[in-house]
Protein backbone atom coordinates (compact mmCIF):
# COMPACT_ATOMS: atom_id res chain seq x y z
CA UNK A 1 0.00 0.00 0.00
CA UNK A 2 1.25 3.49 -1.05
CA UNK A 3 0.22 6.61 0.95
CA UNK A 4 -0.12 9.82 -0.92
CA UNK A 5 1.41 12.09 1.11
CA UNK A 6 4.91 9.63 1.59
CA UNK A 7 6.23 6.51 0.84
CA UNK A 8 9.59 4.02 1.62
CA UNK A 9 11.50 1.65 -1.06
CA UNK A 10 12.72 -1.35 0.80
CA UNK A 11 16.44 -1.74 0.22
CA UNK A 12 17.02 -4.47 2.60
CA UNK A 13 14.44 -6.83 3.98
CA UNK A 14 15.60 -8.30 7.03
CA UNK A 15 19.03 -8.71 7.92
CA UNK A 16 20.44 -11.18 10.97
CA UNK A 17 21.53 -8.64 13.45
CA UNK A 18 23.32 -10.93 15.70
CA UNK A 19 25.86 -13.80 14.44
CA UNK A 20 25.37 -15.49 17.49
CA UNK A 21 21.89 -16.94 16.79
CA UNK A 22 23.86 -19.54 14.68
CA UNK A 23 26.30 -20.94 17.36
CA UNK A 24 24.16 -19.85 20.56
CA UNK A 25 20.72 -20.87 22.56
CA UNK A 26 19.97 -17.16 23.01
CA UNK A 27 17.65 -15.41 20.16
CA UNK A 28 18.45 -12.26 18.74
CA UNK A 29 16.81 -9.58 20.15
CA UNK A 30 17.02 -7.04 17.60
CA UNK A 31 17.48 -7.40 13.95
CA UNK A 32 18.71 -5.02 11.47
CA UNK A 33 16.15 -3.43 9.16
CA UNK A 34 16.54 -0.40 6.04
CA UNK A 35 14.41 1.55 4.31
CA UNK A 36 15.22 4.61 1.24
CA UNK A 37 12.58 7.59 1.98
CA UNK A 38 10.66 9.81 -0.63
CA UNK A 39 8.45 11.92 -0.37
CA UNK A 40 5.79 12.09 -2.66
CA UNK A 41 7.34 13.60 -5.57
CA UNK A 42 9.99 10.74 -5.33
CA UNK A 43 12.44 13.03 -4.02
CA UNK A 44 14.85 11.50 -1.54
CA UNK A 45 14.84 12.73 2.13
CA UNK A 46 18.01 13.09 3.01
CA UNK A 47 18.72 14.13 6.68
CA UNK A 48 15.91 14.15 8.17
CA UNK A 49 14.32 12.56 11.84
CA UNK A 50 11.77 10.54 10.65
CA UNK A 51 8.93 9.00 12.71
CA UNK A 52 8.74 5.23 12.09
CA UNK A 53 6.29 3.26 13.30
CA UNK A 54 7.27 -1.12 12.84
CA UNK A 55 4.55 -3.29 13.42
CA UNK A 56 4.90 -7.23 13.58
CA UNK A 57 1.62 -8.66 11.68
CA UNK A 58 0.62 -12.18 12.13
CA UNK A 59 -0.69 -14.42 9.03
CA UNK A 60 -1.23 -11.84 6.95
CA UNK A 61 -0.62 -8.23 5.96
CA UNK A 62 -3.98 -7.44 7.29
CA UNK A 63 -3.36 -9.53 10.16
CA UNK A 64 -3.01 -8.66 13.81
CA UNK A 65 -0.55 -7.16 15.20
CA UNK A 66 1.79 -9.09 17.80
CA UNK A 67 4.40 -6.48 18.40
CA UNK A 68 4.56 -2.56 18.02
CA UNK A 69 7.25 -0.09 18.75
CA UNK A 70 8.62 3.28 17.25
CA UNK A 71 11.40 5.10 16.32
CA UNK A 72 13.01 8.34 15.47
CA UNK A 73 16.19 7.71 13.36
CA UNK A 74 18.08 9.92 10.67
CA UNK A 75 17.90 9.29 7.08
CA UNK A 76 21.39 9.75 5.84
CA UNK A 77 22.13 11.49 2.82
CA UNK A 78 21.02 9.06 0.46
CA UNK A 79 17.74 8.69 2.22
CA UNK A 80 18.45 5.56 3.73
CA UNK A 81 17.00 4.53 6.86
CA UNK A 82 18.63 2.38 9.34
CA UNK A 83 16.89 0.87 12.32
CA UNK A 84 16.73 -2.08 14.38
CA UNK A 85 12.98 -3.64 14.71
CA UNK A 86 13.47 -4.81 18.37
CA UNK A 87 15.22 -1.75 19.61
CA UNK A 88 12.63 0.73 19.65
CA UNK A 89 10.15 2.11 21.98
CA UNK A 90 7.89 -0.56 22.61
CA UNK A 91 4.09 -0.12 22.55
CA UNK A 92 2.53 -3.69 21.86
CA UNK A 93 4.45 -6.68 23.95
CA UNK A 94 7.71 -7.64 23.90
CA UNK A 95 9.55 -8.39 20.61
CA UNK A 96 11.63 -11.34 22.26
CA UNK A 97 8.38 -13.36 23.30
CA UNK A 98 7.01 -13.41 18.84
CA UNK A 99 6.34 -17.28 18.79
CA UNK A 100 7.76 -17.18 14.94
CA UNK A 101 7.15 -20.68 14.11
CA UNK A 102 3.46 -19.44 14.09
CA UNK A 103 3.77 -17.60 11.22
CA UNK A 104 3.79 -16.16 8.21
CA UNK A 105 4.71 -12.75 9.76
CA UNK A 106 4.32 -9.00 8.07
CA UNK A 107 5.83 -5.93 8.62
CA UNK A 108 3.91 -3.08 8.42
CA UNK A 109 6.50 0.38 8.43
CA UNK A 110 4.13 3.66 9.06
CA UNK A 111 5.79 7.05 8.44
CA UNK A 112 5.87 10.56 9.42
CA UNK A 113 8.39 12.91 7.33
CA UNK A 114 8.12 15.32 9.67
CA UNK A 115 9.58 13.26 12.74
CA UNK A 116 6.23 13.17 14.31
CA UNK A 117 3.21 10.34 15.44
CA UNK A 118 0.97 11.41 12.30
CA UNK A 119 2.36 8.16 10.95
CA UNK A 120 0.77 7.01 7.30
CA UNK A 121 1.01 3.79 6.02
CA UNK A 122 4.39 3.55 3.76
CA UNK A 123 4.05 -0.69 3.44
CA UNK A 124 3.68 -3.71 4.59
CA UNK A 125 6.22 -6.59 3.63
CA UNK A 126 6.25 -10.27 4.20
CA UNK A 127 9.33 -11.14 6.73
CA UNK A 128 11.12 -13.61 4.95
CA UNK A 129 14.88 -15.23 6.23
CA UNK A 130 14.34 -13.98 10.00
CA UNK A 131 11.84 -16.75 11.27
CA UNK A 132 13.99 -19.57 10.34
CA UNK A 133 17.00 -18.24 12.18
CA UNK A 134 14.76 -17.19 15.37
CA UNK A 135 12.83 -20.18 15.01
CA UNK A 136 16.10 -22.03 16.29
CA UNK A 137 16.10 -19.76 19.52
CA UNK A 138 15.75 -23.20 21.91
CA UNK A 139 18.23 -25.29 19.57
CA UNK A 140 22.18 -25.40 20.86
CA UNK A 141 22.68 -25.37 17.26
CA UNK A 142 21.42 -25.00 13.66
CA UNK A 143 20.82 -27.40 11.25
CA UNK A 144 22.56 -27.35 8.32
CA UNK A 145 19.75 -27.17 6.13
CA UNK A 146 17.97 -24.47 8.50
CA UNK A 147 21.42 -22.54 7.85
CA UNK A 148 21.31 -23.38 4.55
CA UNK A 149 17.97 -22.14 4.18
CA UNK A 150 18.48 -18.71 5.48
CA UNK A 151 21.38 -18.09 3.60
CA UNK A 152 19.98 -18.51 0.48
CA UNK A 153 16.85 -16.44 1.23
CA UNK A 154 19.55 -13.69 2.38
CA UNK A 155 21.34 -13.91 -0.95
CA UNK A 156 18.05 -13.64 -2.94
CA UNK A 157 17.26 -10.03 -0.86
CA UNK A 158 21.08 -8.91 -1.79
CA UNK A 159 20.98 -9.94 -5.48
CA UNK A 160 17.60 -8.32 -5.40
CA UNK A 161 18.10 -5.01 -3.57
CA UNK A 162 21.74 -4.52 -3.10
CA UNK A 163 23.14 -3.61 0.30
CA UNK A 164 24.13 -0.22 2.27
CA UNK A 165 28.08 0.10 3.69
CA UNK A 166 26.97 1.29 7.21
CA UNK A 167 30.42 3.25 7.37
CA UNK A 168 28.79 5.97 5.21
CA UNK A 169 25.34 5.14 3.77
CA UNK A 170 26.81 4.33 0.16
CA UNK A 171 24.60 1.81 -1.41
CA UNK A 172 25.42 -0.45 -3.93
CA UNK A 173 24.07 -3.67 -6.52
CA UNK A 174 25.49 -6.59 -6.19
CA UNK A 175 25.55 -9.47 -9.20
CA UNK A 176 25.87 -13.37 -8.63
CA UNK A 177 28.66 -14.60 -11.67
CA UNK A 178 29.45 -18.26 -11.00
CA UNK A 179 29.62 -18.82 -7.51
CA UNK A 180 30.55 -15.44 -6.68
CA UNK A 181 28.74 -12.59 -5.19
CA UNK A 182 30.52 -9.27 -6.62
CA UNK A 183 29.95 -5.87 -5.99
CA UNK A 184 28.56 -4.45 -9.37
CA UNK A 185 29.99 -0.69 -8.23
CA UNK A 186 33.31 0.74 -7.52
CA UNK A 187 34.24 1.05 -3.97
CA UNK A 188 32.98 4.65 -2.51
CA UNK A 189 34.75 4.23 1.12
CA UNK A 190 36.47 7.95 1.31
CA UNK A 191 38.07 7.97 5.00
CA UNK A 192 40.96 10.30 3.84
CA UNK A 193 41.94 11.97 0.73
CA UNK A 194 45.25 12.98 -1.05
CA UNK A 195 45.94 14.75 -4.23
CA UNK A 196 47.35 12.75 -6.58
CA UNK A 197 51.28 14.23 -5.82
CA UNK A 198 51.27 12.52 -2.66
CA UNK A 199 52.15 8.60 -2.54
CA UNK A 200 53.64 6.05 -0.65
CA UNK A 201 54.12 2.05 -1.20
CA UNK A 202 53.50 1.28 2.43
CA UNK A 203 51.53 4.31 3.82
CA UNK A 204 47.72 4.55 2.67
CA UNK A 205 46.17 6.92 0.76
CA UNK A 206 43.07 7.62 -1.23
CA UNK A 207 42.41 9.73 -4.17
CA UNK A 208 39.39 10.92 -6.39
CA UNK A 209 40.38 10.92 -10.12
CA UNK A 210 40.94 14.74 -11.03
CA UNK A 211 40.80 16.00 -6.90
CA UNK A 212 43.82 17.38 -5.83
CA UNK A 213 43.27 18.52 -2.19
CA UNK A 214 42.50 16.38 1.48
CA UNK A 215 38.90 17.63 1.76
CA UNK A 216 36.73 14.39 1.93
CA UNK A 217 33.76 16.49 1.25
CA UNK A 218 34.27 18.76 -1.59
CA UNK A 219 36.41 15.46 -3.34
CA UNK A 220 33.11 13.29 -2.94
CA UNK A 221 30.98 16.54 -4.26
CA UNK A 222 32.85 15.99 -7.64
CA UNK A 223 31.12 14.25 -10.61
CA UNK A 224 34.21 11.98 -10.57
CA UNK A 225 33.60 10.26 -7.38
CA UNK A 226 29.69 10.21 -8.38
CA UNK A 227 30.49 8.29 -11.16
CA UNK A 228 33.88 6.12 -10.72
CA UNK A 229 34.47 5.61 -7.11
CA UNK A 230 38.11 6.13 -5.08
CA UNK A 231 41.35 4.77 -6.12
CA UNK A 232 43.48 3.22 -3.23
CA UNK A 233 47.30 2.51 -3.00
CA UNK A 234 47.66 -1.35 -2.18
CA UNK A 235 48.44 -0.46 1.30
CA UNK A 236 44.74 1.32 1.29
CA UNK A 237 43.02 -1.19 -0.53
CA UNK A 238 44.37 -3.84 2.15
CA UNK A 239 43.77 -1.70 4.87
CA UNK A 240 46.90 -3.10 6.57
CA UNK A 241 47.08 -6.62 5.99
CA UNK A 242 49.42 -9.03 4.99
CA UNK A 243 49.13 -10.18 1.25
CA UNK A 244 47.50 -13.43 0.87
CA UNK A 245 46.81 -15.66 -2.45
CA UNK A 246 44.44 -18.21 -1.31
CA UNK A 247 41.08 -18.76 -2.64
CA UNK A 248 39.09 -17.15 -1.46
CA UNK A 249 41.27 -13.91 -0.82
CA UNK A 250 40.51 -13.66 2.74
CA UNK A 251 41.26 -10.39 3.30
CA UNK A 252 38.58 -7.86 4.02
CA UNK A 253 41.09 -5.02 3.61
CA UNK A 254 39.14 -1.89 2.60
CA UNK A 255 35.82 -3.76 2.12
CA UNK A 256 32.57 -3.95 3.99
CA UNK A 257 31.93 -6.33 6.89
CA UNK A 258 30.78 -9.64 5.09
CA UNK A 259 33.02 -8.60 2.20
CA UNK A 260 36.64 -8.90 1.08
CA UNK A 261 39.00 -7.89 -1.58
CA UNK A 262 39.56 -10.61 -4.37
CA UNK A 263 42.69 -12.27 -4.08
CA UNK A 264 44.57 -13.43 -7.79
CA UNK A 265 42.88 -16.18 -7.85
CA UNK A 266 39.55 -15.32 -7.21
CA UNK A 267 40.06 -12.75 -10.26
CA UNK A 268 41.07 -15.33 -12.19
CA UNK A 269 37.84 -17.80 -11.46
CA UNK A 270 35.81 -15.10 -12.74
CA UNK A 271 37.57 -14.97 -15.93
CA UNK A 272 37.81 -18.31 -16.27
CA UNK A 273 33.94 -18.63 -15.84
CA UNK A 274 33.20 -15.85 -18.40
CA UNK A 275 35.41 -17.60 -20.84
CA UNK A 276 38.96 -17.03 -20.60
CA UNK A 277 41.07 -13.78 -20.43
CA UNK A 278 40.68 -12.74 -24.21
CA UNK A 279 37.02 -12.72 -24.27
CA UNK A 280 36.08 -12.20 -20.51
CA UNK A 281 36.83 -8.61 -20.58
CA UNK A 282 33.56 -7.70 -22.98
CA UNK A 283 31.47 -9.47 -20.97
CA UNK A 284 32.55 -7.66 -17.87
CA UNK A 285 32.69 -3.73 -19.24
CA UNK A 286 29.59 -1.76 -19.29
CA UNK A 287 28.44 -1.79 -22.81
CA UNK A 288 28.43 1.86 -25.00
CA UNK A 289 30.34 4.58 -24.40
CA UNK A 290 28.58 6.59 -21.33
CA UNK A 291 31.51 6.54 -19.26
CA UNK A 292 33.91 4.32 -21.65
CA UNK A 293 35.88 5.91 -24.88
CA UNK A 294 34.78 4.65 -28.55
CA UNK A 295 35.27 2.11 -29.52
CA UNK A 296 34.90 0.54 -26.24
CA UNK A 297 35.69 -2.93 -28.00
CA UNK A 298 33.34 -5.78 -27.72
CA UNK A 299 31.37 -4.57 -24.75
CA UNK A 300 28.05 -6.32 -23.44
CA UNK A 301 28.60 -6.26 -19.91
CA UNK A 302 26.84 -9.70 -19.84
CA UNK A 303 27.94 -10.91 -16.59
CA UNK A 304 26.18 -7.95 -15.47
CA UNK A 305 29.66 -6.50 -13.37
CA UNK A 306 29.58 -2.95 -14.90
CA UNK A 307 32.97 -2.52 -15.30
CA UNK A 308 34.13 0.92 -15.47
CA UNK A 309 36.94 2.80 -16.68
CA UNK A 310 38.13 4.99 -13.79
CA UNK A 311 41.58 5.59 -14.67
CA UNK A 312 44.25 5.33 -12.27
CA UNK A 313 46.70 7.53 -10.18
CA UNK A 314 50.09 7.01 -10.71
CA UNK A 315 53.22 5.90 -8.89
CA UNK A 316 54.88 9.13 -9.26
CA UNK A 317 52.27 11.40 -9.35
CA UNK A 318 49.04 12.56 -11.59
CA UNK A 319 46.01 10.76 -12.97
CA UNK A 320 45.79 8.73 -16.35
CA UNK A 321 43.43 7.18 -18.54
CA UNK A 322 40.01 7.58 -17.34
CA UNK A 323 37.65 6.49 -19.33
CA UNK A 324 40.11 4.01 -20.95
CA UNK A 325 41.23 1.74 -18.46
CA UNK A 326 39.48 0.23 -15.32
CA UNK A 327 42.12 -0.83 -12.79
CA UNK A 328 41.52 -3.29 -9.89
CA UNK A 329 43.78 -4.46 -7.36
CA UNK A 330 43.73 -7.86 -5.58
CA UNK A 331 45.04 -8.70 -2.02
CA UNK A 332 48.22 -10.92 -3.93
CA UNK A 333 51.51 -9.57 -3.38
CA UNK A 334 53.70 -9.88 -6.31
CA UNK A 335 56.99 -8.70 -4.16
CA UNK A 336 57.96 -6.81 -1.67
CA UNK A 337 57.02 -3.78 -4.04
CA UNK A 338 54.42 -5.03 -6.27
CA UNK A 339 51.11 -6.30 -6.80
CA UNK A 340 48.66 -8.44 -8.60
CA UNK A 341 45.81 -6.56 -10.44
CA UNK A 342 43.34 -6.77 -13.50
CA UNK A 343 42.82 -3.95 -15.96
CA UNK A 344 39.97 -3.45 -19.07
CA UNK A 345 40.54 -1.81 -21.96
CA UNK A 346 38.35 0.42 -24.11
CA UNK A 347 40.56 -0.62 -27.27
CA UNK A 348 40.14 -5.00 -26.75
CA UNK A 349 37.84 -7.11 -24.72
CA UNK A 350 40.63 -9.18 -22.74
CA UNK A 351 40.78 -9.36 -19.12
CA UNK A 352 44.65 -8.17 -18.27
CA UNK A 353 46.00 -9.76 -15.46
CA UNK A 354 49.89 -7.75 -14.41
CA UNK A 355 51.47 -6.19 -11.53
CA UNK A 356 52.67 -2.79 -10.75
CA UNK A 357 54.03 -0.66 -7.78
CA UNK A 358 51.86 -0.55 -5.18
CA UNK A 359 51.91 3.32 -4.96
CA UNK A 360 49.59 3.36 -7.85
CA UNK A 361 46.11 3.79 -7.14
CA UNK A 362 43.55 1.92 -8.73
CA UNK A 363 39.89 0.81 -8.11
CA UNK A 364 38.64 -1.84 -5.95
CA UNK A 365 35.73 -4.33 -6.17
CA UNK A 366 34.77 -6.20 -3.30
CA UNK A 367 33.48 -10.01 -3.24
CA UNK A 368 31.27 -11.59 -0.69
CA UNK A 369 32.57 -14.09 1.62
Amino acid sequence: MINTKHFIILTLIFALAFQSVFVHAQSPQKVAYQMVVRNASGELVKESTVGVRISILQGSAEGSAVYVETHAPQSNINGLVSLAVGGGTPLENTFADIDWASGPYFLKAETDLAGGSSYSISGITEILSVPYALHVKTAETVSGTVLARIEALEESQLLKYGFTDARDGNHYQVVKIGNQVWMAENLKYLPHVAGPGTGSTTASYCYVYGYDGTNVTDAKATANYSAYGVLYNWSAAMNGEAGSNINPGGIQGVCPAGWHLPGDAEWTELTDYLGGASVAGSKLKESGTTHWSSPNEGATNESGFSGLPAGYRGANGGFFYIEIYGDWWSSAEYSTDNAWFRYLSASDSNVHRFNFAKAHGFSVRCVRD
